[in-house]
């Protein structure tokens, strides 16, 4: 069954099956980790049960990504990066004063990316060489030539996607991940 066309009540249902086909085990608490991990399950068992009554609380109705965030050790360089290289705009509306830290968002199609200069507890040594086996971003674009050819311009390094889809990762000077793919009707 596909999660875009499953109902509310059946992915409940199927949940509460995979949960309490496990519930048996004993669950240890005797850590933060454990006792929250413990309590989203009971809140999942306690809605599952509600959709079986047909008491099911109302769908969810998400409406796409508002925003990613990326850490930053440097605005700068990584605004260097994302204006000259990529070529993004600064959402002006979108106020950098009223956060502790720097940052700035960017527009990104109709989504939007923020940049905040805070310390990264990512290690920016021995991660994937293709981003499609790290934590990424991906992002949909018309042709994938225009961006690789700002890439290769800058010497920014970059891999294609391995399944053969007109795709690209690279990271940003952060080592964030992006995909960039040609979207189609598929999407």
């Amino acid at each position: 069954m596909l999660l875009g066309r499953s109902t509310p009540s059946a992915l409940l249902a199927a949940h509460s099956r995979r949960v309490s086909s496990t519930a048996t085990a004993p669950i240890p608490t005797n850590t933060h980790r454990c006792r929250v991990h413990k309590q989203q399950r009971q809140a999942v068992m306690t809605v599952a049960a509600a959709a079986q009554q047909g008491e099911a609380p109302d769908e969810v109705q998400f409406e796409g990504v508002h925003h990613v965030g990326f850490l930053t050790e440097d605005l700068n360089r990584s605004l260097d990066f994302y204006e000259g290289v990529l070529g993004l705009k600064t959402n002006p509306e979108r106020p950098d004063d009223k956060l502790p830290y720097g940052g700035r968002w960017l527009w990104i199609g109709p989504e939007m990316i923020h940049l905040m200069e805070l310390p990264n507890p990512d290690p920016m040594e021995g991660r994937p060489e293709h981003g499609g086996r790290d934590r990424h971003v991906c992002v949909g674009l018309k042709s994938v030539a225009p961006l690789e050819a700002r890439l290769k311009a800058a010497g920014i390094p970059y891999t294609r996607s391995k399944s053969g889809r007109a795709a690209i990762f690279f990271r940003d000077p952060d080592q964030n991940t992006l995909e960039c793919v040609e979207t189609g009707p598929w999407r």
